[in-house]
């Protein structure tokens, strides 16, 4: 016997997303706002322990030529 489905799949329409959640766009922004940090810092501290040119470096000793 043929008995008929009780539950009927409506496809008729397209289902509706709920969104991004928030805690997905908070995570997003503290990693966008660390990687620029990041860079600031790189920026910031990539002059730290270095003098060009040197003082000294006109003033080292190559040696002569003839010898």
């Amino acid at each position: 016997m043929i008995v008929p489905d009780e539950e009927y799949l409506d496809f008729s329409r397209v289902p509706q997303s709920r969104g991004v959640p928030q805690v997905l766009v908070v995570s997003g922004l503290i990693g966008l706002l660390m990687i620029f940090m990041i860079g600031a810092a790189s920026c910031l501290y990539s002059g730290y322990g270095h003098h060009w040119p040197a003082p000294t470096s006109m003033r080292v000793d190559l040696g002569t030529l003839h010898d």
